[in-house]
C-alpha cells in the first residue's frame, strides 16, 4: 500500500490506478476516482474540491473527517465504508442516488447539496445540516434527525411518526414536508 501525507493532487485521473493507498492531510483538486474500486483505501482528514467518485466502490474504504465541496458523488454506498471513524461533510456537492443505510454520522454538514433519492433509512444523523439541500425523493425511515437543520432544505418528505425529529428545526415554508404522508390538503 503506497501513503500519502501533506500532498496536493491536482488534475489526476485515479481511476486507473492499480494498487491501494492511504492519503493522510491530502487535498485533491479536479481529481477523477469515478467507477474506481476504493476498497481498502483509507482517507484521513482529506479534502476534496471538484473532484468526481461518482459509481465508486466504497467497500471497506475509510473516510475519517473528509470534507467535499463541488463534487460529484452520485450513486455511492457511504453505508458500505468502514465505520470506524467515519466523517464526512458535503458542501455544494452532488450526492443524488447515494446510501447512508444505517450509517451513524452526527453533526453532517450538507450545505447546498443535492441529496435526490438519498437513502438515509435508519441513519444517525442527529445535529446534522440540511442547509439550502435538495431532498426530492430522499428516504427517511426510522431515521435519527433529532436537532438536525431542515429549516431551508427543499422537497423532503419526512414521516414524525418513523422517525425521530424531537427538536429538529423547520421553517414556516417547509413544513408540509412533514405532513405528506397524511394526505392533507394544506394552502
Amino acid at each position: 500500500m503506497k501513503f500519502y501525507q501533506d500532498e496536493a493532487f491536482r488534475n489526476i485521473d485515479f481511476s486507473q490506478e492499480k494498487e491501494t493507498a492511504e492519503f493522510d492531510n491530502c487535498s485533491f483538486h479536479n481529481c477523477k476516482f469515478n467507477n474506481k474500486n476504493l476498497s481498502g483505501f483509507n482517507f484521513i482528514e482529506c479534502e476534496f474540491f471538484t473532484c468526481d467518485f461518482s459509481s465508486a466502490n466504497l467497500q471497506n474504504c475509510s473516510l475519517n473527517n473528509c470534507f467535499f465541496e463541488e463534487c460529484k458523488l452520485l450513486g455511492l454506498r457511504f453505508d458500505l465504508c468502514n465505520p470506524f471513524l467515519f466523517e464526512v461533510n458535503f458542501k455544494n456537492s452532488q450526492l443524488d442516488f447515494s446510501s447512508f443505510f444505517q450509517c451513524k454520522m452526527k453533526k453532517t454538514n450538507f450545505k447546498n447539496c443535492s441529496l435526490k433519492e438519498v437513502d438515509f433509512t435508519e441513519a444517525d444523523v442527529e445535529g446534522s445540516n440540511f442547509e439550502n439541500s435538495i431532498l426530492t425523493n430522499a428516504v427517511f425511515e426510522r431515521s435519527n434527525l433529532a436537532k438536525c437543520n431542515f429549516t431551508t432544505a427543499q422537497n423532503f418528505n419526512i414521516n414524525p411518526g418513523t422517525n425521530t425529529i424531537k427538536a429538529a428545526h423547520f421553517s414556516i415554508e417547509n413544513l408540509s414536508g412533514l405532513l405528506l404522508n397524511y394526505n392533507l390538503n394544506i394552502r
